[in-house]
């Protein structure tokens, strides 16, 4: 079962043929070298990977801070409201913070007695 089809012979290479040449190793050399510098570069770079998760840690940061700012707002606004409107939150500010009181109201001051320092 001859098919014509030829094999062509074995060919040997000598050492030098078969071994990477010394300018090859230096390209492959530098080659890994600058591949590992640019790896290093994209994490610790001022634009790399750590920068990104940086930033996105301040922007996670700030969402937050932002959303207590707007609950706190939306709470100063309902006590404005309060305060426009209803004279019985008035009467509380005025009682619970500036400690006045209605005429014919008698104030009594409770002070808490702080315990004596312990003797050694």
């Amino acid at each position: 079962m001859d098919s014509g089809l030829k094999v062509p012979p074995q060919v040997q290479l000598s050492k030098r043929e078969r071994e990477p040449s010394t300018r090859r190793k230096a390209v492959m050399l530098f080659s890994g070298v600058a591949f590992i510098a640019l790896v290093v570069g994209s994490f610790l770079g001022d634009g790399g990977m750590l920068a990104l998760w940086k930033s996105q840690a301040r922007a996670e940061q700030a969402r937050l801070e932002l959303e207590e700012l707007r609950a706190e707002n939306a709470r100063l606004v309902e006590e404005i409201r309060a305060l426009r409107s209803d004279p019985r939150a008035i009467e509380r500010i005025a009682r619970e913070e500036l400690g006045l009181a209605a005429p014919g109201e008698v104030v009594f001051v409770v002070r808490t007695l702080q315990a004596p320092p312990a003797r050694p």
